[in-house]
């Protein structure tokens, strides 16, 4: 099961919204690297950064349990 399998419905759905709004090259490449990964530690930091703004996550409730394992935004 790939990280795009385990990613949470809500953030997939947002990740979709931004695509709409036109943000495609970005959306595309982040569905793209979960599709090939299946760890959320093969992840760079650039990624998770890429996967939080374009969710609209709001980091204010991000615990650093959740940076770390990546609990907010994807099931496990």
């Amino acid at each position: 099961m790939t990280l795009y399998d385990k990613l949470k419905p809500q953030i997939k759905a947002k990740l979709e919204a931004s695509y709409a709004e036109g943000y495609v090259t970005s959306i595309d490449y982040i569905f793209n690297k979960l599709q090939t990964k299946n760890r959320y530690s093969e992840l760079t930091i650039d990624d998770v950064r890429t996967l939080n703004t374009f969710s609209n996550s709001e980091m204010h409730q991000t615990t650093q349990m959740d940076l770390m394992y990546g609990d907010h935004l994807f099931n496990n």
